[in-house]
């Protein structure tokens, strides 16, 4: 059966997923406006890295046990063969790759003191 709970951390990220593309258009017209980046450029940054390692946390959840991490090089005779879902064999690693992205391309701390000092002014 369905699972609620999974149903709607599936529904809270696609609008979060529209929110930040809605938001990435409004910088897109304001920047052919000719406008310079405004604070909202961090949001994007800040928002686009939250919406990226929640989707692989759901692929995690989703993929349940099929998506433990394991080695490529170490395998054995015989054990060759696909286990559970395609999609699931990258799940762990893609997870604990996007842990990176709150990092690179300035910290989400450092984003957001980007935004507090341009919307307060300080």
């Amino acid at each position: 059966g369905e699972d609620p709970d999974f149903s709607r951390k599936i529904a809270a990220l696609e609008v979060d997923l529209l929110a930040l593309e809605y938001t990435d258009l409004r910088v897109l017209a304001s920047e052919s406006a000719g406008n310079g980046p405004g604070p909202e450029s961090s949001i994007l940054k800040i928002k686009g890295t939250e919406v990226q390692q929640r989707i692989t946390e759901l692929l995690v959840e989703a993929a349940g046990y099929y998506g433990n991490p394991y080695l490529r090089g170490m395998s054995y005779e015989g054990d060759n063969f696909p286990i559970g879902p395609e999609q699931a064999v990258g799940a762990a690693p893609e997870y604990f790759n996007m842990r990176k992205t709150s990092i690179y391309g300035g910290s989400n701390e450092i984003q957001r003191n980007i935004i507090a000092k341009a919307v307060l002014g300080l």
